[in-house]
């Protein structure tokens, strides 16, 4: 600043009229304006690098936010196994209740007439209740089973993405950082 104000003054000065004072004031003017562009570059290359160091947080910002979500949904399926444990004892208890109302009403059905219920079609019957309780109790074992097998592989999936993606963003931005401060140093 202090070579475009000598550049003014001695334009508008009385002893401005000599050769040597033309002179001067040009090589003034010229080390001014030389003086401003190197100026002008610095400022360039300041927000140059401040844009990237933003461009930077925010590429990590936004990939620590995106694996935060992939956790949050990697918890959600770990609660859902407890539930899904909940529901599979509830099913074999109903499919429990449901044989013992059979082998009642079967029980009742055929003592009232006086048969006895410890052989023949009764005690068939019985067996079959047993045999239909059985299955159906080993199927809903095994649904659960798979149920819970496929939220605890879903859990791991998303926090094996959640790391991916921290270690993606971070990876990006160090790329950016890198692009950055290469292009500042080109521009000298």
């Amino acid at each position: 600043m202090a070579e475009i104000a000598t550049v003014f003054m001695s334009l508008f000065s009385a002893g401005a009229g000599t050769a040597a004072t033309g002179t001067a004031a040009a090589g003034t003017a010229a080390a001014g304006t030389a003086a401003a562009a190197t100026t002008g570059s610095t400022i360039a290359s300041i927000l140059q690098g401040t844009a990237t160091a933003l461009s930077v947080f925010a590429g990590i910002g936004a990939a620590n936010t995106e694996a935060d979500a992939l956790e949050m949904a990697a918890g959600d399926a770990e609660r859902e196994k407890a539930l899904e444990t909940l529901q599979g004892v509830e099913r074999r208890s109903s499919i429990k209740r449901a044989m013992m109302d059979a082998i009642g009403e079967q029980n009742v059905a055929t003592a009232a007439p006086g048969v006895d219920l410890s052989f023949g079609t009764p005690g068939q019957a019985r067996r079959e209740a047993f045999r239909e309780a059985d299955l159906g109790i080993e199927t809903a074992n095994a649904t659960e089973q798979t149920r819970v097998s496929r939220l605890t592989e879903r859990a791991a999936n998303y926090h094996s993405r959640a790391k991916s993606t921290r270690r993606a963003g971070l990876l990006t931005g160090l790329g950016k950082g890198a692009e950055g401060a290469s292009n500042i140093l080109l521009r000298g």
